[in-house]
């Protein structure tokens, strides 16, 4: 049964490979649209060789030649976007797709993700679109296969970054290691290649040294709570973050968002980190999740590192609060936020997470419509693509997911939907489940074998 299953998979793929090039249209169905005309409630959607070809209120024409979907009491919507995965395996794109992501940003780079990319844009593999940063430049720390490059000299950051842009890299990630000149000169080469920059603040630099370079994106909020510190506490780097969160001081936000306004700098929160670190005090229970299946390959090292987050669990409610008020403070002021979950952290799941998330925004004060805009229009002008990603109009990329219901509304339909499109290849739901037990089947197999050979 097992053996069938994953070649049915394999021939669906195959399947929806082939219609590619076939127009598509989304009939009768109501188009939230995240642009100026809001939601068209009765409408149709087509696209073809990617791209949207119209939108329209009322029904499909008679004489359409292509594949015509019902939307009949369904939502059609641009797909979300994680601005903050670490995406190591070809079956991981399923895991997205069935929690409606459609686009993620990949911080752990690789020439391997260059090629997810260009499989799921073909519609040869189950995936969410990818953009993906150069493999993490770090100080010293062993290069780890080839999403890590150590570093032990300016000179060689500096080239690490030059040959990143001649490899066709478009971004750089810059990691908390470095030292102060080391950063600087990397930053500076990454503007003389035309790549961007996302990093972390290191250890030997403050928040507001990095915001002064104008990079892109910090990543975690990353410096944030060390600069927001309370008088009186020792602003040491090596003090966990949720302690500095909890003891943050209000009055200290209003300098420190007008900096990154001024800087132009985006973050990523990355709620999702705080709740899987509050989930680590009962690993049992979340590991008893549905989405837990998923999880075998990391599992028992989740298990092994709760411990390590115990001491600060009675931090990490505080942390969500301070933080979050911190986010919605920046949003307010015009700064730039993103929806970013960093699976697979521990008890991150890389695509369920993204639940967590988004109801980090919520409990921060944003609203459902909000926090929409921030997973899809945001993304997109972030990523330079506003106007063509992120939106149902004409000539903007055909990545959408159908659901149940409007997630205005309630955002949990954005947990099964019904089917997700990517750059104009349509996944039903019974290919996106396809794909779910195809990975279940290939991690049970990988734990007998290794079973086996203990």
């Amino acid at each position: 049964m097992r053996l069938i299953q994953i070649i049915v998979f394999f021939l669906m793929l195959a399947f929806a490979s082939s219609l590619k090039a076939e127009p598509i249209a989304f009939d009768n169905v109501s188009i939230i649209t995240m642009n100026d005309r809001d939601i068209i409630d009765s409408g149709h959607v087509i696209t073809s060789g990617g791209r949207i070809t119209a939108v329209a209120e009322g029904q499909l024409p008679d004489d359409f030649a292509g594949r015509r979907i019902d939307g009949a009491g369904a939502f059609l919507m641009p797909g979300l976007a994680d601005m903050h995965v670490h995406y190591y395996a070809d079956d991981m794109g399923p895991l997205y797709l069935a929690n409606s992501t459609t686009f993620v940003r990949n911080l752990t780079g690789s020439v391997a993700t260059i090629r997810r990319d260009e499989a799921a844009r073909n519609g040869a593999l189950l995936a969410p679109r990818v953009f993906t940063s150069a493999p993490i430049i770090d100080w010293g720390k062993p290069s780890l296969r080839d999403f890590f490059i150590r570093v032990e000299s300016t000179d060689q950051a500096v080239g690490a970054v030059r040959a990143q842009g001649r490899a066709g890299f478009d971004a750089v990630k810059l990691y908390e290691g470095l030292p102060s000149e080391t950063f600087r000169a990397a930053v500076a080469e990454a503007r003389t290649q035309g790549m961007r920059v996302f990093s972390h603040v290191p250890r030997a630099m403050t928040v507001q040294d990095v915001l002064a370079l104008k990079v892109d994106s910090i990543e975690h909020l990353d410096g944030y709570a060390r600069a927001l510190l309370q008088d009186g506490f020792t602003t040491d780097a090596e003090r966990p973050a949720p302690i500095m969160w909890a003891n943050s001081d209000r009055e200290k936000f209003a300098a420190l968002i007008a900096e990154t306004v001024n800087a132009g700098t985006w973050n990523v929160p990355t709620f999702a980190i705080t709740y899987g670190r509050i989930n680590s005090a009962d690993p049992d229970a979340y590991f008893a999740r549905a989405e837990a299946v998923y999880l075998p390959m990391w599992a028992d090292y989740w298990a092994n590192m709760a411990a390590s987050f115990a001491g600060n669990q009675p931090y990490y409610e505080a942390q969500l609060r301070k933080k979050g008020a911190f986010v919605r403070a920046l949003y307010e002021a015009g700064a730039g936020v993103l929806i970013g979950t960093d699976g697979p952290n521990p008890f991150v799941t890389p695509g369920f997470a993204i639940h967590d998330e988004l109801e980090g925004f919520a409990k921060a004060g944003f609203t459902n419509t909000e926090i929409l805009r921030i997973a899809t229009v945001d993304a997109a002008r972030f990523m330079g693509q506003e106007g063509r990603m992120g939106v149902i109009s004409e000539n903007a990329q055909a990545d959408l997911v159908l659901l149940r219901a409007d997630p205005h509304v309630d955002l949990a339909v954005l947990r099964e939907p019904l089917g997700a499109m990517v750059a104009g290849n349509w996944h039903d739901r019974a290919a996106i489940d396809a794909g779910l037990a195809a990975r279940v089947q290939r991690l049970q197999k990988e734990r007998r074998d290794s079973a086996e050979k203990e």
